[in-house]
């Protein structure tokens, strides 16, 4: 959750920044062009003022359309690890979206590391608890004297009791 609270405010800092900037730049711009002709200074503040508008009038609408999105990732980060919310359509429900944005917005959330320790699993997350598969024990009953032994892939195919030969199944 840490990486979602940090790109939150990253984000929140960068739209406020432009935006300032569109706002700022506009008397800024003015200045410059109105003094232009008195000092070659006013030339610097006239590309200044030019540079900060362009940049806050196409930046800061992406910068806040973006901090949406951002947002909705904490939020669903929050769901998941706070709420213990964990199939797309509880997410879903939770963010007011459909199951299709709910899923696009969960696989974000994995890509980036926000949601770190789980795995999906179709439409549900499951904790990885990244264990090391035991292998796989099976029970015969021995064929020749009926006791029921527990082998896996690397034991000895042989009953311990008789000795007789078991057939593991595939």
């Amino acid at each position: 959750m840490e990486l979602a609270l940090k790109a939150k405010k990253k984000n929140t800092a960068l739209a406020i920044i432009l935006t300032i900037g569109l706002v700022a730049g506009i008397p800024i711009l003015v200045v410059g062009a109105v003094n232009m002709d008195d000092n070659k200074g006013f030339v610097a503040l006239l590309v200044i003022g030019i540079a900060c508008v362009v940049a806050g009038f196409y930046g800061a609408p992406i910068a806040w359309t973006r901090l949406v999105t951002v947002n909705q990732e904490l939020t669903l980060v929050k769901a998941v690890t706070e709420e213990n919310l964990y199939t797309v359509a509880d997410i879903a429900q939770r963010l007011s979206v459909n199951g299709k944005t709910a899923s696009a917005t969960l696989n974000n959330c994995i890509r980036k590391g926000y949601l770190v320790g789980y795995i999906r699993e179709g439409d549900s997350l499951v904790l990885n608890e990244n264990r090391t598969l035991a292998p796989t024990a099976y029970t015969i009953d021995c064929p020749r004297c009926g006791a029921q032994v527990t082998l896996t892939k690397n034991d000895s195919p042989r009953c311990p009791y008789c000795g007789s030969v078991l057939t593991l199944p595939k």
